[in-house]
C-alpha cells in the first residue's frame, strides 16, 4: 500500500501496555506497508495414475507477512533506540489500521528487529508475521434469551394495582448476520437465573449444535469458545472458574461457527428453559483493510 493519507495510521500495542504509532503525522513517518490486503491460499493436492493435473483435496489460508517501511523524521538520536526497544521479538503485538472511519486489528509478531539506516533521516524496515491472517473488528454481542425491564425511575406503583416489572423475550430463535469475509467462530454464554437442565444451541439450517450435559444452578454462567486452537468450556460458579469441556455432549460440534450471511440459531434446555439467558458473541473477520 502506497501514498498513505493524513488520516491513515498503523498503531501497535504490545503485551506490556505500550503503544507505538507509525503514520504520515508521526515522528515515525509511514512510507509504505506491504501485506495489508493480499492473502495466499495453500492447496493440498493429490495426483492419480494417468490423470492430467492434480485433484485438490483441501486448502488453507497461509499466515500473513506485513512489511512496514518508514523514516525517523524528528529527534533521531532519541527515537532510534525507542523504535528498536519497542519492536522486541519476544513481545506479542496487536496492530490496528485506521483511516479515521474504520478500525481493523490483527495479531502479529516481529520476525526480526527493525533495520535502520544511517541517513540524516534514518529509514527503517519492520517485518511482521501474523499467524492468523484475518483482520478483525470489535466483538459483536447478541442476546437471544433475556428479561427486558419495563420501568424507569422515578417509579410510582399505584395502590392496590400491579405493575409489570419486565418481560421475557418471546422468541427462542435469533438471526445472526455475519457481514464479514469468512465464517466466524462463536463465544456462547449460558446464564441460569434458576435451575436449568442440559442447555443447548443449534444451527437451524445445518443442525450443528452445542449441548451441555449438566444441571446449572441459579447464578451459574457457562461460557463456550469455538475458536480453533482456543477452544474451551468454562463454568463460573460463585466466581470460581472450572473447566467443564467434558460436559459437551457427544453430538456437539466444538467448532460451531456462523457462515457468511444469515444464520438462524435456536436455544433450548431439557428442563426449566425459562430460567435460561443466552448471549452470543462473534468477531467479524476480513481479508484486508
Amino acid at each position: 500500500m502506497e501514498s498513505f493519507s493524513r488520516k491513515e495510521k498503523l498503531i501497535f500495542d504490545n503485551n506490556r501496555g505500550q503503544t507505538f504509532e507509525i503514520s504520515v503525522l508521526s515522528p515515525f513517518f509511514l512510507d509504505s506497508a506491504e501485506g495489508l490486503e493480499n492473502m495466499e491460499n495453500d492447496f493440498y493436492t493429490t495426483t492419480n495414475y494417468n490423470e492430467d493435473g492434480v485433484t485438490i483435496i483441501g486448502s488453507n489460508i497461509q499466515s500473513r507477512n506485513i512489511v512496514v517501511k518508514g523514516r525517523i523524521r524528528l529527534d533521531k538520536e532519541l527515537n532510534r533506540p525507542q523504535l528498536i526497544r519497542f519492536f522486541n521479538p519476544k513481545h506479542d503485538f496487536t496492530l490496528m489500521y485506521t483511516n479515521g472511519e474504520m478500525e481493523r486489528f490483527i495479531k502479529c509478531k516481529v520476525e526480526k528487529t527493525p533495520v535502520i539506516s544511517k541517513h540524516p533521516f534514518p529509514e527503517f524496515l519492520i517485518s511482521l508475521l501474523c499467524p492468523k491472517p484475518w483482520w478483525f473488528t470489535k466483538e459483536i454481542k447478541t442476546d437471544i434469551a433475556m428479561w427486558v425491564p419495563t420501568f424507569e425511575f422515578p417509579l410510582e406503583i399505584p395502590e392496590d394495582t400491579g405493575i409489570e416489572m419486565g418481560y421475557r423475550e418471546p422468541s427462542s430463535i435469533v438471526n445472526i448476520n455475519n457481514t464479514s469475509d469468512t465464517a466466524a467462530p462463536l463465544k456462547l454464554q449460558f446464564k441460569a437465573i434458576g435451575s436449568v437442565v442440559n442447555p443447548s444451541i443449534v444451527n437451524v439450517e445445518t443442525q450443528e449444535m452445542l449441548k451441555i450435559e449438566r444441571t446449572m444452578l441459579p447464578g451459574d454462567i457457562i461460557t463456550i469458545n469455538t475458536e480453533r486452537g482456543n477452544e474451551y468450556v468454562q463454568l463460573n460458579r460463585n466466581g470460581l472458574i472450572t473447566n467443564i469441556f467434558n460436559d459437551l455432549s457427544i453430538e456437539s460440534d466444538p467448532h460451531l461457527s456462523i457462515d457468511i450471511g444469515d444464520n438462524l440459531l435456536r436455544y433450548d434446555a431439557e428442563q426449566f428453559i425459562t430460567n435460561l439467558e443466552v448471549a452470543i458473541y462473534f468477531t467479524p473477520q476480513y481479508m484486508g483493510v
